[in-house]
């Protein structure tokens, strides 16, 4: 017999888990379409997210089954499905972080090969003062 804490937590599990996965798979199918038209590989990232609303639909699912005893194997599928739901964020976090810092890198080396080239050298300062 589960504790009480343990049932309102698969109930809130399966409520918000199935609507925030719904909402990932839509801000993912959103992404995808936003980068596919720039790149082919724009829309990976709202892929990911589209594979990580899955996981975590199953997830609720199978809390759902929880929450009502109908399947014995119930917890371990929920388990997994949440496991690869968090690794495959962590993994989108960290190549997220890792593309940002590139972007910053290079903004800032091309911005100080504009300087060194004499980019802002034809702007009047004085008419700035």
């Amino acid at each position: 017999m589960k504790s009480e804490l343990v049932n309102k937590s698969l109930s809130i599990i399966a409520k918000w888990g199935k609507a925030t996965g719904i909402l990932f798979i839509i801000m993912g199918a959103l992404a995808a379409l936003s980068g596919a038209f720039f790149f082919i590989i724009g829309a990976a990232p709202g892929v990911l997210q589209i594979i990580a609303g899955i996981f975590l639909l199953r997830s609720a699912k199978e809390a759902a089954k929880m929450l009502e005893q109908l399947d014995d194997n119930a917890e371990e599928i929920m388990l997994e499905n949440y496991a690869k739901f968090v690794k495959m964020q962590g993994i989108y976090l960290i190549v997220s972080i890792v593309l940002s810092i590139l972007v910053m890198v290079a903004v800032f080396v091309f911005m100080m090969l504009g300087v060194a080239d004499g980019l802002f050298n034809e702007y009047d300062y004085q008419y700035y003062e």
